[in-house]
């Protein structure tokens, strides 16, 4: 991509970007209302959870013996808790995840000082909130915030250094080594699915760069050793056996492929491409452009071959799941998204080509933040009400509580309460007769 120079309107065009970004995840995050998982974990509280240090070392080990082992779901718990956090961890979370993803598709840290990084910010951006199912649900849902974006972030943070590296050879201080490995310990514990394609990300850089002629660093191996350690800890827990009733350790991994038959896995498989269809307008673009480009450098070649091959592994891993659903494919679109991303800006020559780029990634950003804030505006209201309705209940009532005005869609998840079972639960725990929804 021809780079376009740092100039003194880069930081307001970056400040243009990231505010609005920043203002529709607080406010979205604000009105999200509390459903589904997310009444267990506001249980918790009332059961008198607390967040001190005990209690957090608790629930991670308690998640890991007994219920869901994942790093996430003690960060899903602690997003209940009263007071903004969970406001300013979506906002940090949501921002932090764009600036990854920008990372991975430069090859650097993204500058401020930079359009042409502007420029790759928007364009990944626009291309993950296109295509990843339950887009809002993913940063707006805090059981799925924790347990999935919160591992996404994570994982491209530890794959950062090997991406810089990829990219061109650097210099690490050796307190990083350490450090490295507890990342990698921690990224290695937020998803089943995902860590067998990061660590061979990560070891095929280590393979790339000694073919380079480049030193095999410490930090490198030591690395790979705390992302696999973190992994064989999350698949070895005692934990899975508790979820979804043992689901997980009905059948092997093998069994579930052969079980489901080979219609049934490849649509597993087609269903990631299905997602990927929505990136049609940027494929377009560089197909446009591919006659005008030069030709790309090797460590780009290898960068978007990586990102590819890393979306389908995560996929196939999948075949393996006990179960499977929208919210599975985060990492897979997002990484692929990331090699649509760099192959296309790669494409860009010129002037005009970057500016038509630009606009549909802006115009996209902008509809999906709508359509976000839109949304959780209007659900926000009622789940307050019926939180405020089912707390103040005097004990043994049956309580109506008024049902979402937004169905479930890529933005939302749509109404719990049409569940017999929660609403049973949720009558039980706060001591009411029954719990009914509101007719339509």
């Amino acid at each position: 991509m021809t780079r376009i120079e740092p100039g003194p309107r880069a930081p307001w065009l970056w400040a243009a970007i990231v505010i609005p970004l920043g203002i529709v995840l607080a406010v979205c995050a604000h009105w999200e209302p509390v459903l589904r998982d997310g009444w267990g974990h506001l249980n918790w509280y009332r059961n008198g959870g607390t967040l001190d240090a005990s209690a957090i070392y608790e629930l991670v080990v308690g998640g890991w013996r007994y219920e869901n082992p994942r790093l996430g779901q003690t960060v899903s718990t602690i997003l209940y808790a009263d007071g903004p956090l969970h406001v300013i961890a979506t906002v940090a979370l949501g921002l932090g995840l764009f600036t990854l993803l920008a990372t991975m598709v430069l090859g650097r840290w993204p500058s401020v000082r930079r359009g042409d990084d502007a420029l790759a910010y928007v364009t990944v951006v626009a291309i993950v909130a296109w295509c990843v199912p339950q887009f809002g649900p993913m940063l707006f849902y805090r059981p799925f915030l924790g347990n999935y974006t919160f591992g996404l972030v994570l994982q491209l943070a530890w794959l950062v250094p090997y991406r810089l590296q990829l990219a061109a050879p650097r210099a690490w201080r050796a307190w990083w080594t350490p450090l490295l490995f507890v990342l990698g310990a921690a990224a290695g514990m937020c998803n089943e699915h995902t860590g067998p394609a990061f660590l061979a990300a990560g070891l095929a850089v280590v393979v790339y760069s000694a073919r380079r002629g480049d030193r095999v660093k410490p930090w490198m191996l030591v690395g790979l050793a705390g992302l696999a350690a973190g992994y064989v800890l999350l698949m070895i827990a005692p934990g899975h056996a508790a979820r979804y009733g043992g689901l997980a350790h009905q059948a092997g991994a093998v069994e579930r492929v052969l079980e489901r038959g080979i219609v049934e896995n490849l649509k597993v498989v087609g269903v990631l491409g299905l997602h990927l269809v929505w990136a049609l307008p940027w494929l377009a673009l560089g197909l446009a452009a591919r006659r005008r480009a030069a030709p790309l450098a090797a460590p780009t070649r290898a960068a978007i071959a990586g990102f590819a091959a890393m979306g389908l592994v995560i996929t196939l891993v999948l075949l393996g799941s006990p179960k499977i659903g929208p919210r599975l494919y985060l990492h897979s679109v997002a990484l692929v998204a990331c090699a649509l991303a760099a192959w296309v800006l790669a494409q860009l020559s010129t002037a005009r080509l970057r500016l038509a780029c630009g606009v549909v990634s802006a115009a996209i950003i902008g509809y999906v933040a709508v359509r976000c804030v839109v949304t959780y505006r209007s659900v926000g209201p009622v789940g307050e009400a019926r939180l405020a309705a089912i707390r103040s209940a005097p004990a043994g009532t049956r309580l109506a509580v008024p049902r979402f005005t937004a169905g479930g869609d890529r933005y939302f998840l749509g109404e719990d309460l049409d569940e017999p079972e929660l609403r049973a639960r949720l009558a039980t725990w706060y001591g009411l007769a029954a719990i009914d929804l509101t007719p339509p």
